[in-house]
């Protein structure tokens, strides 16, 4: 797959693509299953630790899903249609 700029693959079996919107704060997952887009509220420190988690999809369920539900915010998913 060709991805567009600023996104990276993911070595997971639940993460396909990552992007972190660092002025907004926001982390951006493409995940495998659906090809849906979820816009998780994350510090660059949060960042950090999902980059070196061994399981992406864990680290999400354990730790982003959480920290999204404490800032009131509850990401819905986007279908992926294209990139533009």
């Amino acid at each position: 797959m060709v991805l567009p700029n600023g996104w990276q693959t993911c070595d997971s079996t639940a993460v396909e693509a990552f992007r972190f919107d660092r002025e907004r704060s926001i982390l951006h997952l493409l995940f495998v299953e659906g090809r849906v887009v979820y816009d998780y509220p994350c510090t660059p420190a949060l960042f950090e630790n999902f980059l070196r988690a061994p399981s992406k999809g864990r680290f999400v369920n354990e730790t982003l899903r959480p920290y999204a539900q404490l800032r009131g915010s509850s990401p819905r998913p986007r279908r992926l249609t294209s990139w533009s």
